[in-house]
C-alpha cells in the first residue's frame, strides 16, 4: 500500500511539473518564437559587452561566430579588418560566419572550418562567443551548441547592436522581427 502511495505521489509531481512549464503551450509547442527564445535563455550563459569586451582586449577569446545570414555578415562584423590599414582590431580572435540555419551541420565538419573559414575547428571546451543582430538567434545557437556537446559557449547579450552602440539598452524582451 505505500508503494502504491509512494508511487501516486511521485506520477502526481512529475505531471505538476510538466504541466507548468511557463514557456510552453500545449503537447509542449510554443506559443511564439519569444517564448522558445526565452526559455533557451535559461538553459545558456550570457555574456555582456563590457565582458565581451575586456575578453578581446586581453586576448582571451579567439573564436567569436556569427550566427546572421550572411548578407548581414558582409555589411559589418566584430572584429572587422580596418579599411585603410587592413588590420584587425583583435588579431588574436577570428570572427567567422557559421549562419543559424547550417550551425549544427557545420559545426563538427573540418573540412568546412580548414576550407571555407580558414581557422581551426574549435575543441568541444575551447570559449565560443556567439552573436546575431540583438540576441535572439544567438540564445538558441548558444544551446544548440550545449547540446551538442560544446562545454564553454556564450551569447552576446544584445548582439551586433549592442557592439555598435554600447550605450544601447537592452530589454529583456526578445526582438524577433528583423531576426533577433
Amino acid at each position: 500500500m505505500k508503494r502504491i502511495i509512494y508511487l501516486s505521489a511521485l506520477i502526481s509531481a512529475l505531471l505538476f511539473v510538466v504541466g507548468c512549464g511557463s514557456g510552453f503551450a500545449e503537447n509542449g509547442v510554443y506559443p511564439s518564437n519569444k517564448k522558445m527564445v526565452q526559455e533557451a535563455k535559461k538553459d545558456i550563459t550570457e555574456i555582456t559587452y563590457e565582458d565581451f569586451k575586456a575578453k578581446l582586449d586581453n586576448n582571451e577569446l579567439r573564436l567569436v561566430i556569427d550566427v546572421r545570414e550572411p548578407g548581414d555578415f558582409e555589411e559589418g562584423f566584430i572584429n572587422q579588418a580596418d579599411e585603410e590599414t587592413d588590420e584587425f582590431p583583435y588579431p588574436e580572435s577570428f570572427t567567422v560566419n557559421v549562419p543559424r540555419g547550417s550551425l549544427e551541420f557545420m559545426i563538427d565538419s573540418k573540412k568546412y572550418w580548414d576550407d571555407d573559414l580558414m581557422v581551426d575547428m574549435p575543441p568541444k571546451d575551447e570559449l565560443i562567443v556567439v552573436y546575431c543582430l540583438s540576441g535572439g538567434r544567438s540564445a538558441l545557437a548558444a544551446q544548440t551548441l550545449m547540446r551538442m556537446g560544446y562545454t564553454n559557449v556564450k551569447s552576446l547579450r544584445g548582439g551586433y547592436k549592442k557592439w555598435l552602440d554600447p550605450s544601447w539598452v537592452v530589454v529583456d524582451e526578445v526582438e524577433t522581427d528583423d531576426g533577433g
